[in-house]
């Protein structure tokens, strides 16, 4: 029995040493790559395409004109889709994160630790949020003007994420945060590894917008464009 004892020990700090291991290697991951550059050699179009990237300091959105460059994003997510929106505000915030944690963590005070384990290992479905605005500047954002060809590539590679059927993105029967949000059906599955920063950040990368190497944190994003 004491034999048992020991073993189950060792095992449990073996399992702890391993986790430990395993975060330390993360943040480091995060904390380098998080500092290495791609598209440095970006340079802001005059009166080009405004896109603003928004932060509540752990979760980044990307807000877009409502209508610009020809893309029209009440085309894939109608005024109608939303609890009370009458007609289309000028900018709509878009992110993507899980659709579990999405759905069931509107706030921060009610964050599931079951549902937030699951999101890591990828357990389940992404989805997109999209919310208008009438103000692009309600949480801590920055902001650069890209060209029409930049915010194209930018659109298509947002679009790739949803979930269409007859042409449109599928909506999730589920209540937005606010009045003017709703929420779609979107890929891939969220993860330790590609967290909602990290769907970010490849989507400017694939526009040539600039990015850091690899990020899951809203920090390093914020950071590689800047400050207003």
């Amino acid at each position: 029995m004491a034999r048992l004892w020991r073993a189950a020990a060792w095992l449990g700090a073996g399992a702890l040493a391993s986790l430990v291991l395993a975060a330390a290697v993360y943040l480091a991951a995060a904390a380098l790559l998080g500092r290495m550059p791609l598209n440095a050699d970006f340079r802001p179009s005059p009166d080009g395409v405004p896109v603003y990237l928004r932060s509540n300091g752990v979760h980044v959105d990307l807000v877009l004109p409502t209508r610009a460059a020809g893309i029209d994003w009440t085309d894939g997510f109608p005024a109608s889709d939303m609890a009370d929106l009458p007609a289309p505000l000028p900018w709509v915030a878009i992110g993507w994160g899980d659709r579990a944690f999405y759905l069931h963590t509107p706030t921060w005070a009610e964050l599931d630790p079951a549902i937030a384990l699951q999101a890591l290992i990828g357990s389940g479905p992404g989805a997109i949020h999209a919310e208008y605005l009438g103000d692009p500047a309600r949480y801590e954002v920055r902001r650069i003007e890209v060209s029409e060809a930049q915010y194209r590539r930018l659109a298509k590679s947002l679009r790739a994420s949803l979930y269409w059927r007859d042409d449109r993105p599928v909506r999730i029967l589920a209540p937005g945060y606010f009045a003017t949000d709703a929420f779609y059906e979107a890929v891939p599955r969220y993860s330790a590894i590609h967290t909602c920063n990290e769907w970010v950040r490849r989507r400017l990368v694939e526009a040539g917008l600039p990015a850091p190497r690899w990020t899951p944190f809203a920090q390093d994003l914020m950071r590689a464009w800047p400050a207003p």
